[in-house]
């Protein structure tokens, strides 16, 4: 039985790409080519990860504020294409310019444009957070401002660039106070229909063909649910795509896979039930086709602390667990991680560097090469398939999760399988493929992710062979007709 359609896998490139892609072109290329490269050395090994979606922050300008824009850390202040003369300055976002075209040149097909706030032009207190926690800092009589704005971001890429973006992000994590620390603008649920209703004019009025994606929730339960401590900034799926006043389901450039991110949502007592709770309300909505996982990255939770750089195999684990409920319980079309590259003493990055704006060392973690087992593998336009598994370890009070978590996906013409496996244990197992006669003399290609391995080709073999599935380990099984 065939399921959801995958769209691909992606990062964002706040923030350290505006500093990273001005370093040295050596380094900058070397970070591209772990990013998005689907080339292989010569012992097949692949180069990068293969991501096929890139995600650029428009920035709002807190940079030119310093340390008068609230925001301490240096490194998330972001330059702007505004000017305060009204004028634009298309030589702002250099590094992140550079990454734009790099991704590009390895095959990037699927770019999206979002912004954590309006520019601080057009906001209430001229900065690029709020002075009132929770409460928007944008005025309504600067929604065609902002949205003007938006679109000749999107024309300039277009006509200058050759580059179309396919989504426009114009808001993120509304639910969230956003007075500090970072850019950010909070917005209720009917301060987002309203805005998306002006930009979805203003970009049906321009030469471009980007779609508006909504709503980037902060935690999945502000999607389905309207019992929250979020009153009027929650039940974002109702509210958009039902019938309701705030309802967005009647324009024809919006977005129909709602986005939201899994932060919050990932202990144990939540990741599957949460995940059943959102596909249930997905379904329920007829304009509705599915949800897209916009942004994750580990913070503080019951089994993993997000504080620590760890480039080890245990938080690629936990990362490995959140994609797999994500695509399997909540039907997810893509899955995007936050920092593609950090600086920081946290676990929120796939690769690491000095943080220096001018050079510095690069670092890879297991994170990078477990999203790999994904990315590079399940090509955009394969489709999930349901997958029947029996092992014979187990722990009885915690199967669900100590199993070994497999997923399957198969192209169109059904010529190619992907088989990924995530063994969260500390022993192995032997199991077999069954995918019918047809399939018994194929071979497949055998990629892990381990203590020892990053996405290494670790063999190849008939499918009716045997197979070891090795202790703690991220394993991707490609195999062809």
């Amino acid at each position: 039985m065939r399921i959801q359609e995958l769209e691909g896998f992606g990062a964002s490139d706040a923030w350290s790409v505006q500093y990273v892609g001005n370093w040295p072109d050596k380094k900058r290329r070397h970070i591209a080519d772990l990013l998005f490269s689907t080339e292989e050395d010569d012992l097949g090994n692949p180069i990068g990860i293969g991501l096929n979606t890139w995600r650029f922050n428009v920035g709002a300008g807190s940079v030119t504020q310093g340390g008068s824009s609230n925001i301490n850390d240096k490194w998330r202040r972001t330059e702007g294409f505004l000017q305060n003369d009204g004028t634009y300055d298309w030589d702002q976002q250099s590094g992140q310019q550079w990454f734009l075209q790099a991704a590009r040149e390895r095959g990037v097909e699927n770019f999206i444009a979002f912004a954590n706030s309006p520019p601080v032009q057009l906001t209430k207190n001229g900065k690029a957070n709020t002075s009132v926690a929770g409460s928007s800092n944008l005025d309504r009589e600067n929604y065609d401002a902002y949205a003007d704005f938006l679109v000749q971001v999107l024309d300039h890429f277009k006509k200058e660039k050759e580059l179309e973006f396919d989504l426009i992000s114009p808001l993120n994590e509304p639910q969230w106070d956003w007075d500090g620390g970072q850019e950010g603008c909070p917005f209720v649920n009917g301060e987002i229909s309203e805005l998306t209703r002006v930009l979805s004019e203003k970009l049906l009025g321009a030469d471009v063909s980007c779609k508006i994606e909504l709503s980037e929730a902060g935690d999945i339960i502000y999607l389905y649910d309207n019992f929250t401590d979020k009153n009027s900034k929650d039940n974002q799926i109702e509210e958009f795509f039902g019938s309701g006043e705030n309802s967005l389901s009647s324009l024809s450039n919006i977005s129909f896979n709602i986005a939201g991110h899994s932060y919050w949502s990932t202990d144990k007592s939540e990741l599957i039930p949460q995940r059943k709770s959102l596909l249930d309300k997905i379904e329920s909505i007829t304009a509705l086709n599915g949800y897209a996982m916009t942004e994750f990255c580990i913070l503080n939770y019951e089994e993993i602390q997000g504080s620590g750089r760890d480039l080890g195999i245990l938080p690629a684990l936990y990362m490995a667990r959140v994609i797999h409920y994500d695509l399997t319980i909540a039907n997810a079309s893509s899955w995007q991680w936050w920092l593609a590259v950090s600086p920081y003493d946290y676990k929120d990055g796939l690769i690491y560097t000095d943080k220096s704006e001018s050079d510095g060392q690069v670092y890879t973690s297991k994170m990078l090469y477990a999203l790999g087992n994904y990315s590079r593998f399940i090509d955009a336009g394969m489709q999930r398939v349901e997958t029947t598994q029996l092992f014979d370890k187990s722990n009885e009070d915690d199967y669900t999760y100590s199993r070994v978590m497999t997923s399957a996906y198969t192209s169109e013409g059904n010529e190619k399988v992907v088989v990924v496996m995530v063994n969260y244990n500390d022993w192995e197992y032997t199991t077999s493929f069954d995918l019918g006669e047809d399939w018994s003399e194929s071979s497949m290609q055998i990629y892990r992710t381990s203590a020892t391995e990053n996405l290494v080709l670790a063999g190849t073999q008939k499918v009716s062979g045997e197979i070891l599935i090795e202790p703690q380990s991220i394993t991707t099984f490609v195999i062809h007709k």
